[in-house]
């Protein structure tokens, strides 16, 4: 039974962190689409541009914000009265820090949703930018 749990947690992260990384850009990208002028344009007027750049960034930072809300609503407990501390992951200890990691996890659900976000979106832009993107050098 824990297993068949850590498999609906597996995939539930994955289909999750696809719609995150591939859900927000191609969204702010319809919205583009919607606002540049003239049908079947070939260029991206700048304004347009900078609006799904902006677009996409506040869209992350929200996100961001509502999962920190999340974690502090529905999270574990940590400190007086909520338990012992949660373990700190190693890049964000101290050097004088001499505590050893518990074993397990030092990331809840959605710390581990976001880095699996940036993994999945990092390795299909290196596909697509390795096999598909072609040269952005003019033919001469």
């Amino acid at each position: 039974m824990r297993v068949l749990g850590q498999l609906i947690t597996f995939v539930a992260t994955v289909v999750a962190a696809a719609i995150i990384g591939f859900g927000v850009p191609l969204g702010w990208v319809w919205i583009g689409s919607q606002l540049q002028t003239g049908s079947g344009a070939s260029t991206v007027n700048f304004s347009v541009a900078m609006v799904i750049l902006f677009g996409i960034i506040l869209t992350y930072v929200l996100l961001l914000y509502l999962a920190g809300i999340v974690m502090a609503f529905f999270g574990p407990r940590e400190g007086p009265g909520g338990g012992p501390p949660r373990a700190r992951a190693p890049w964000m200890r101290g050097m004088t820090d001499t505590r050893e990691l518990k074993r397990g996890s030092a990331m809840g659900g959605i710390e581990r949703l976001f880095v699996v976000t940036t993994m999945l979106v990092t390795v299909a832009f290196w596909l697509w930018f390795a096999f598909k993107a072609g040269s952005p050098l003019p033919n001469q």
